[in-house]
């Protein structure tokens, strides 16, 4: 079980991240959804210096800029009719090692020590389906011989290989799963960053009164990845039962967030009970 790097008190909502855990990795994993241009791969770049500096070192997982893969299957769509699956998985990889390298490039331009790490090189083996694989092992002692001498290994999620060497992808939003399964294998801590502040009973776009959670039980994450617009990939809670993983959702910039694990789920009212700061639990 990787450790939780949630602060206790909302005082460091926007301050640096905790005193790091004994092995000092994290993996932070950046969606399509913080990765909308250059200028966000920036923000993101410094989000890997504000972990750096607080005395972590840092796996980024990367997903393709947000548009990407839509883009690419539509241009898979226009030329074929029945497009080739594994010719399909190659091609939608293009996005996350497009992203890979520009958050690369990001990071050498704030002078952090950083590289890039592909699935070939890692030997992210997988197996199943070209489009939705599982991941099944992974040189995770590179990684960590590289983290030696660097602040940062970035890699591209949502892509492996398979026994014969082929590109195969781990299903729409695998970058989660990508994550995880780091996480799991260096026995590092596991944050996925998002556009929003972590999980929330109701999407508080829509509702302002949705309450955040600041713990939710697998089960409840598991139901709002089941939902339209879901944070995090069903695979990759799946995985995290499946290994009692525990793991974050956050924002960029800040130190809180919900930390799903088997707790029961705790629902944040300081919106709403700021003076108070009381928390309020329930099963769901």
């Amino acid at each position: 079980m990787t450790a939780s790097i949630i602060t206790e008190t909302k005082a460091s909502a926007t301050c640096c991240p905790p005193t790091p855990a004994t092995d000092r990795v994290v993996v932070l994993k950046f969606g399509g959804s913080v990765l909308h241009d250059e200028r966000e791969v920036e923000q993101c770049a410094r989000e890997v210096d504000r972990w750096n500096r607080a005395g972590w070192k840092v796996v980024a997982v990367v997903s393709a800029l947000d548009g990407t893969t839509d883009r690419l299957i539509q241009q898979a769509s226009r030329l074929s009719h029945a497009p080739d699956a594994t010719a399909t998985a190659l091609l939608l990889s293009t996005g996350e090692l497009a992203a890979a390298a520009l958050l690369a490039l990001a990071l050498t331009e704030q002078e952090t020590k950083a590289c890039v790490l592909t699935p070939r090189q890692i030997n992210l083996l997988t197996a199943g389906e070209p489009q939705d694989s599982l991941a099944i092992s992974v040189d995770a002692a590179l990684i960590r011989s590289r983290l030696e001498a660097l602040d940062c290994v970035v890699v591209p999620g949502f892509v492996g290989v398979d026994e014969f060497g082929a590109t195969t992808l781990l299903g729409r939003g695998g970058s989660d799963l990508t994550a995880l399964f780091l996480a799991r294998n260096l026995g590092a801590s596991c944050r996925l960053v998002k556009d929003v502040d972590g999980l929330y009973e109701r999407d508080p776009a829509k509702d302002s009164s949705a309450r955040r959670y600041d713990r939710a039980s697998y089960e409840t994450a598991l139901r709002l990845s089941g939902t339209v617009g879901a944070i995090v990939q069903s695979k990759a809670v799946q995985y995290a039962i499946s290994h009692g993983l525990e793991f974050e959702v956050g924002a960029v910039g800040r130190a809180d967030g919900t930390l799903v694990s088997a707790s029961c789920d705790e629902l944040d009212l300081v919106a709403r009970l700021s003076e108070a700061g009381q928390r309020i639990h329930c099963h769901a």
